[in-house]
């Protein structure tokens, strides 16, 4: 059985691509992506001005917090890998590899939109790792969000097919991570992504086992879609003092929430 794995590159994206390489009985083809680089960066400020200086606030706040740092000795992962990095993966060259490759499964994880091309080449579906819980928390930051609003009971990541609209397909697994008062978003995220990994791996081996398809259960609700402009510098700013306030008398425990 063949994955094909399409990544952002931080490294709890090498770490996602790791643990499901190192599966049994798969071949697997990587496709890496960066997320800065200039080509994107410049079509952003050009789209949107608002949406460049949102996300270039983000990525400063969290270079003065060290975030980058902290990720790689959590994952005990590298910031990069040998993995083929591509400028995009609706490009023509990208599709023609993908193609070529013939997946079952495509796995996704910190990757923007892609096309239905791309969508519809495997067998078993294109499944994504969505950092938030969806319907409610579609889009960017969604890990944030339900912190900063101390909605703490929808904190958490979803695995769901991808469709043309965006964290709408079905839904394969719900994952809610360990939350307590010493957390804050980076401790919340990580323990997410780990959990969620686990919970992928979970699921590639459910379909390899069964040889089909996982149903899904539908997103009904419309949710709400949260995008990088809202973050604001304000927001970023003020976000650790407001999210530890929301913690502070929280005490969660993990857990899974499956649809197969």
């Amino acid at each position: 059985m063949k994955i094909l794995i399409l990544k952002g590159n931080a490294p709890r994206h090498n770490y996602f691509a790791s643990e499901i390489k190192q599966l049994n009985g798969f071949e697997t083809l990587t496709l890496g992506f960066n997320r800065l680089s200039k080509s994107r960066l410049s079509n952003t400020f050009l789209k949107s001005p608002k949406t460049f200086f949102s996300r270039s606030t983000k990525y400063l706040f969290k270079f003065i917090r060290g975030w980058n740092s902290k990720e790689q000795v959590f994952f005990n992962y590298p910031l990069s890998t040998q993995d083929l990095v591509v400028d995009s993966f609706n490009s023509s060259s990208s599709i023609k590899i993908m193609k070529e490759f013939e997946p079952d499964i495509l796995l996704a994880f910190g990757i923007p939109i892609i096309s239905n091309k791309i969508i519809s080449i495997p067998k078993y579906g294109a499944i994504n790792l969505h950092g938030g819980i969806s319907p409610e928390y579609k889009g960017g930051n969604t890990i944030f969000w339900p912190l900063y609003k101390g909605d703490i009971n929808n904190v958490g990541a979803t695995i769901h097919y991808m469709v043309k609209k965006v964290d709408s397909g079905k839904v394969i697994s719900k994952v809610y991570p360990e939350i307590s008062p010493i957390d804050d978003e980076f401790s919340v995220s990580v323990k997410t992504f780990k959990l969620a990994t686990s919970e992928m791996v979970n699921i590639v081996n459910w379909i390899k086992c069964y040889n089909k398809k996982i149903p899904g259960s539908e997103q009904n609700e419309k949710g709400n879609l949260y995008l990088a402009k809202h973050r604001t510098f304000l927001v970023d700013l003020l976000g650790p003092l407001k999210i530890k306030n929301k913690l502070a008398k929280v005490f969660l425990k993990q857990r899974v929430k499956r649809f197969y």
